[in-house]
């Protein structure tokens, strides 16, 4: 049975996104209930230590699953296709196993200095270089249905500068794609349509910085409180500094697709930390 077909008999022929869950432990019900009967699954089965967490048994080799994004996402924007999120989470939690990486699909992403200190714990040796206090530039396969961590392995030949160079390149083909939304100003929010996961990646690009210079001629404010946005403001006023921290505050309780919870500056060029 196709991903598709096992959410349509799953859902009783219903449109998904009317389908609410009371909690994210009936979530996860539906989640594994779906990846039960695809096809490579051995079994899949609920962490007793986190309500949204599970692990899928895949030929012999386990997958962790976390549903916390996916089920504030849902939540959040209930007018969105839960149908096709729900089965694109599923589709990436069952991807298959990483062979030698395409250069077309390396892209640069940010990510805390946190998210890759757990993955070093489970002595998994992703591609990263430190950004700011923080932040990590890692790099990941850019697939349809996730963002997928590369290590050296998966680059034979290639060392972090060469990765680098072809992953910005690749991040730099969808500056065309950049939108923006300034109607909460002095903030304005700056997403890549049809790829939003790569909007935090736009901070990295010279390209990006001269394309908004005739808006943000100086010192900007950077809010990176979510994977998918990116939020730019006008330096040197307090006002705006507390602006700013109440945006990323309530980005945080909203608790999905969580990046940083601290506010960095772009000041001479150099992306900081801003700790007043």
């Amino acid at each position: 049975m196709s991903l598709f077909s096992a959410l349509s008999s799953w859902l009783g022929g219903a449109r998904a996104q009317t389908r609410r869950f009371a909690n994210i432990v009936e979530f996860r019900e539906f989640a594994i209930a779906v990846l039960a009967q695809q096809p490579g699954v051995d079994s899949a089965v609920a962490d007793s230590g986190d309500p949204a967490k599970f692990t899928v048994m895949m030929d012999g080799l386990p997958l962790n699953g976390d549903l916390t994004n996916i089920f504030g996402y849902i939540n959040a924007y209930p007018n969105e296709d839960a149908d096709k999120l729900i089965e694109r989470f599923i589709r990436s939690i069952i991807q298959g196993k990483t062979g030698i990486v395409d250069d077309s699909q390396i892209v640069a992403v940010i990510r805390t200095r946190e998210y890759v200190d757990f993955l070093k714990e489970r002595n998994l040796d992703d591609l990263c270089e430190p950004l700011a206090p923080g932040l990590m530039i890692v790099y990941m396969m850019d697939l349809p249905d996730a963002m997928k961590s590369i290590a050296s392995k998966d680059m034979p030949g290639k060392d972090l500068l060469s990765v680098r160079k072809i992953a910005l390149g690749n991040v730099l083909q969808w500056l065309p794609k950049v939108v923006t939304d300034d109607q909460l100003q002095p903030r304005i929010l700056y997403q890549v349509q049809d790829n939003t996961m790569l909007s935090p990646s736009l901070i990295l690009l010279d390209e990006f910085w001269k394309s908004i210079e005739p808006r943000f001629p100086g010192d900007v404010l950077i809010a990176l409180p979510r994977r998918d946005q990116l939020f730019i403001f006008a330096d040197g006023s307090p006002q705006v500094t507390a602006m700013a921290r109440h945006l990323i505050d309530v980005t945080i309780d909203e608790n999905f697709n969580l990046l940083s919870s601290n506010l960095y500056a772009r000041r001479g060029g150099k992306i900081v930390l801003v700790t007043d």
